[in-house]
């Protein structure tokens, strides 16, 4: 191989090194976007439960307000 060749191989290498380096640091940024996001699921899927319990508890009242107004 040429010393051209060699230089060009090189070249090719370190920018595979870097763009190798990109890749990881966006991966390592999508990571802690997803935990970010399973945490803000875990909570919304709670405080969705909470409201469930509260607007199922106000219709059972209505139930009973209906009922005994009949």
């Amino acid at each position: 191989m040429s010393i051209e060749s060699l230089t060009q191989l090189e070249s090719k290498i370190q920018s595979a090194i870097e763009t190798i380096g990109i890749y990881r640091l966006e991966i390592d940024e999508l990571r802690e976007a997803k935990e970010k996001l399973e945490k803000e699921n875990i909570e919304l899927r709670g405080e969705l439960q909470s409201w469930s319990e509260k607007v199922g508890a106000l219709l059972g009242r209505l139930d009973t307000v209906q009922e005994e107004d009949v």
